[in-house]
């Protein structure tokens, strides 16, 4: 028997041995899964780790002396600069700020709000399956603060009190959440109102958007199309106009994917920027509280709520007025580098196209973009999953030992294979994690932005297990969705995606700008005035006629 071959089997006893009574389908899958993982870090010669810790390492007081802020640049348009009202048709996409603007000046009041997108939810949700429970009718009442009376829906690994917080799982079927996580009683206290809990898929653990108890969430823009995953019910909702905002998490590109899918703005914070007490965890080291709108600014307004000092290594920083200066910015002054390595690795020709139609504009605004070398993406994804696969399968543990045939498959799997992974191996991942920390924060010396696509393919039909790119074969869904994101979350660098494009067939494209820690309002500024002078936001679904 060869070497490889044992060393196959070896991992796949490791499984058995913890569970004896493994289906052979789920130990085939998880055996394939650990194997990817653990060959690769067997290729790591760890001489090369040997001055390494295994820890976390950006420097978050130092964070954000690599790259000027808009401030020093071009100065940040004051908060309280004229901002013209939204056009009435445009009020269930118009940034959160804006609509609380109109409730507190009389313009509307929050029953009003609440009533436009309680009707859009009831013709909206038999379509695109976003919600889970709608809360929007207890909303009737007088709101004030800087978020009045708009309505923010929160994926379903979010506490409310007294509501129930399943996680899209069985497993939490009967959960009721004590207290609210510090995220909504950040929003809520500005005045914020909850329009629900929104479909996610299992403990938000996947790309695609599919949830075995609670149905497929469906792209707003075409029916028979993935939103993408896990957070696809914000995405499906924040797209359709059902809420003015969403919430959640993004271990590994779970609020990019479906922004980009669903033709919207997200940003997933610097590592621990946004607090996630009370949000139920997949992995601690990787999670982030991510934020949805149809617009920057709304994404902005809402991220300046949350961004706090309370956490580690948070800061609260003026999102809206840096993506208000972009919007008015005479020219873009930034440099943009593009990891030419990550693109060869296989990109759709229409997302190619739109992407490139993008960098031109970019540079038709004054920035200049320029290639970086940066490490390999396909090293830095089977480094998230080896850290992944582990912190999940230590989070949950208990349900592992007790529920686990309540699992979908597709955490199922994952878990499993973390839990036959080694200390060892996740200490390796972790020092590998450290090393990739400090090579990529010198590319901050010569560009202040990194731009990519944010997903290499458009919107999959629903139900798609594997897709094709330009120049590589049939690969997994979950790979090639996560090929330009998960590296920013293994590094905990801040990322945002904006639309850039459509496909012939009208399915939206996403680029995504990622920049140093703590670097949001830079991301803002430039996303804003790339957004102010396109018009991608200004497109919307269509209801599905029946």
């Amino acid at each position: 028997m060869k070497a490889g071959a044992r060393t196959v089997q070896s991992r796949s006893a490791i499984l058995r041995l913890i569970q004896p009574d493994l289906e052979e389908g789920v130990l085939s899958r998880a055996g394939s899964m650990l194997d990817d993982v653990a060959t690769y870090l067997d290729s790591v010669d760890a001489r090369d780790l040997d001055t390494t810790f295994p820890v976390f390492t950006f420097d978050p007081a130092a964070a954000s002396s690599y790259l000027p802020t808009p401030v020093q640049r071009t100065g940040v348009a004051p908060a309280d600069a004229a901002v013209p009202p939204p056009d009435a048709g445009e009020l269930p996409w118009a940034p959160a700020t804006d609509v609380a603007r109109l409730v507190r000046e009389g313009e509307l009041t929050a029953a009003e709000v609440a009533a436009l997108h309680a009707r859009r939810i009831s013709d909206w949700q038999p379509e695109v399956n976003a919600f889970i429970d709608v809360t929007l009718d207890e909303a009737a009442q007088h709101r004030t603060g800087a978020l009045a009376g708009v309505p923010v829906g929160l994926t379903d690994l979010i506490d409310v009190a007294g509501l129930p917080t399943t996680a899209g799982s069985a497993i939490m079927r009967d959960r009721i959440a004590e207290t609210d996580a510090e995220c909504w009683s950040a929003l809520s206290g500005a005045g914020a109102v909850l329009a629900g809990k929104l479909n996610v898929q299992e403990f938000a653990a996947g790309t695609t958007g599919e949830n075995a108890r609670f149905g497929w969430t469906r792209n707003p823009w075409d029916v028979t199309r993935m939103t993408g995953g896990a957070c696809g019910g914000a995405g499906a909702a924040v797209a359709a106009g059902l809420v003015s905002a969403a919430l959640g998490p993004d271990p590994g590109g779970s609020i990019r994917v479906p922004a980009a899918h669903c033709g919207v703005v997200a940003l997933k914070p610097t590592y621990g920027a946004i607090s996630r007490r009370g949000v139920l965890p997949l992995t601690w080291t990787l999670d982030a509280l991510g934020v949805m709108a149809q617009r920057v600014r709304g994404v902005a307004g809402v991220a300046d709520q949350l961004l706090s000092a309370n956490t580690p290594w948070g800061r609260r920083g003026s999102c809206e007025s840096a993506a208000l200066a972009g919007e008015r910015a005479p020219g873009l002054d930034l440099t943009f580098g593009i990891p030419t390595s990550w693109l060869d690795m296989g990109l759709d020709p229409e997302v190619r196209h739109a992407f490139e139609r993008a960098l031109e504009h970019l540079t038709d605004l004054g920035a200049k973009v320029r290639e970086v070398d940066v490490p390999y993406a396909g090293d830095i994804l089977r480094m998230h999953r080896a850290v992944a696969f582990s912190e999940a399968s230590a989070s949950h543990e208990p349900f592992l030992l007790h529920q686990a045939d309540e699992y979908g498959a597709n955490i199922r799997d994952r878990e499993e294979a973390g839990r036959a992974m080694l200390a060892g191996q996740y200490l390796k991942a972790s020092r590998i994690r450290a090393v990739l920390c400090r090579e990529f924060s010198e590319v901050w010396r010569d560009v202040d932005l990194i731009v990519t696509p944010t997903v290499p393919v458009p919107a999959a039909p629903i139900g798609t297990s594997s897709v094709t790119t330009s120049s590589r074969g049939a690969e997994p869904t979950h790979t090639v969705y996560t090929r330009y994101l998960a590296p920013f979350s293994s590094l905990g660098l801040p990322a945002l995606s904006v639309p850039c494009g459509a496909t012939a067939g009208g399915l939206p494209i996403g680029m995504q700008l990622a920049g140093p820690p703590h670097a949001e309002t830079t991301l803002f500024y430039a996303a804003g005035a790339y957004e102010a002078t396109t018009d991608w936001h200004t497109r919307h679904p269509v209801l599905p006629t029946r």
